[in-house]
């Protein structure tokens, strides 16, 4: 694939990257919408433009060689291939999968991290062939650091599904593989501190530009600055991993204790701690033994939040959410028409697994309830009726303010239980897993730079 094919390849990446934060911000304000809402066309648009230059590469290999055998035999581009047929087949995937099992809204769906598994293969395969001009390296690790770690993007967004103490280790895992792909790819002496560093240019302008459209923003990913000392001067490979380790843990501990990360403090030091100790000794499997256990301290309990996939609307209701910054709040529901049949059941406000309740009164057609929630990060704050109905509003607890929408109250679809989804969930995690090992072994190999 020629530098231009390449370029064409890193715009519309970073495209996809500022679509992704774009849509999680839709969601999280709006709630759930149609399928050609502007941050999916844009999503979309960009995913295609990269399919189509991974399909001229293709036809042009074909075209030179006249052997389709020749073809098949150059990984770089059975990779890329790969790995885009596996982005293009999340949709699809993802449709069938709401279908079958109910509709779920989580990241870590696994339709969901296939489109993340397949996309940083398909980058890998693109930037294992032919050379690298001087500004691919830190645009293109830049890029690969950017996918990796939309893995934690819910918690940087301050709408965690799971456990906040399963942030660090899981940011860690993507930023060393981003990282260890990179320098597989693109060898140069600044690769990861110039990708850091492009990176953290790139999130700023993602922020500026939701905060011009009027949409939450996520937070600045400070914490990835630590992976920057990978590019000093270490005796061995291993040494700027494990330095890169502690450099992640130290600067994610840095930013939540004042306050420019969304992930409280008591969910990242324990575990920074860990891995500092394990980089210390200079004994990787050491670190990771640390990290296991306290990893498994928190087991993944998903929490019903945040667009978690609305069903039928049955009525509409003016919502009123008011919060004084203390962690008390309000909600107000004013059914516009129907409420006759409503018989309020509760108030809900969830957040990383936990669900606080309170009592939700009627007057008239207005249902509202108040409770206390602990004094940090954005809410969900739902009324619940007993036929099964409910709507919501997000709320800052440690923001003093009054948030009035009009919203549906709908009936949520169910989900479906028992083996299937596990089941279907481990072979597609499998599959992208298998993903990204195959590309991480095609950059180290020499077969990599086989022209």
């Amino acid at each position: 694939m020629n530098a231009c094919s390449k370029a064409l390849v890193l715009v519309a990446g970073l495209t996809s990257l500022f679509a992704t934060y774009w849509d999680d911000a839709w969601h999280t304000d709006i709630g759930r919408d149609d399928a050609l809402i502007p941050p999916h066309l844009l999503l979309f648009g960009s995913v295609a433009v990269v399919g189509v230059a991974v399909a001229a590469w293709g036809l042009a290999e074909l075209r030179r060689t006249g052997s389709l055998v020749a073809v098949l035999k150059r990984p770089p581009l059975l990779i890329a291939a790969a790995g885009g047929v596996c982005t293009l087949a999340s949709a699809p995937v993802d449709a069938a999968w709401h279908a079958v099992f109910g509709r779920d809204a989580v990241l870590w769906s696994p339709p969901h991290m296939l489109t993340v598994f397949g996309t940083l293969a398909l980058l890998g395969g693109v930037f294992a062939a032919g050379a690298q001009a001087r500004w691919i390296p830190p645009v293109c690790a830049a890029l690969l650091l950017g996918v990796a770690v939309t893995a934690v993007l819910e918690f940087e967004t301050d709408v965690p599904q799971f456990d906040e103490r399963l942030y660090l280790p899981v940011l860690l895992v993507a930023a060393l593989y981003a990282a260890a792909l990179a320098r597989a790819l693109t060898p140069s002496a600044y690769t990861i501190s110039g990708g850091v560093l492009l990176y953290l240019l790139i999130r700023l302008a993602v922020t500026g530009v939701l905060t011009l459209l009027g949409h939450t923003a996520p937070d600045l990913p400070l914490a990835v600055a630590g992976l920057a000392v990978m590019d000093l001067r270490w005796k061995r490979p291993l040494h700027a991993y494990a330095a890169g380790a502690a450099g992640v843990a130290l600067t994610s501990a840095l930013a939540s204790a004042t306050g420019l990360s969304s992930v409280p403090p008591d969910a990242v030091l324990v575990v920074a701690a860990a891995v500092v100790a394990g980089a210390l000794a200079v004994r990787m499997r050491f670190a990771a033994l640390l990290l296991a256990p306290l990893a498994l301290l928190a087991v993944p309990e998903q929490a019903v939040a945040h667009d978690p996939g609305q069903g039928r609307a049955i009525a509409r209701a003016a919502l009123t959410v008011t919060s004084d910054g203390r962690g008390t709040l309000t909600l107000a529901a004013q059914v516009r028409e129907g409420c006759a049949g409503l018989r309020p059941a509760r108030v809900v406000a969830r957040r990383a697994g936990r669900a606080l309740t309170g009592t939700l009164t009627p007057s008239g057609c207005t249902f509202a309830g108040t409770l206390r929630v602990p004094e940090h990060g954005l809410w969900f704050l739902y009324a619940e009726w007993r036929q099964g109905a409910e709507t919501w509003l997000p709320v800052h607890a440690d923001a003093a303010g009054t948030l009035t929408e009009v919203r549906d109250i709908y009936l949520p679809p169910t989900r479906t239980g028992g083996a299937g989804p596990a089941i279907s969930g481990l072979l597609l995690y499998t599959l992208g897993l298998m993903l990204l090992w195959l590309t991480i072994r095609l950059a180290r190999s020499g077969t990599a730079r086989a022209r």
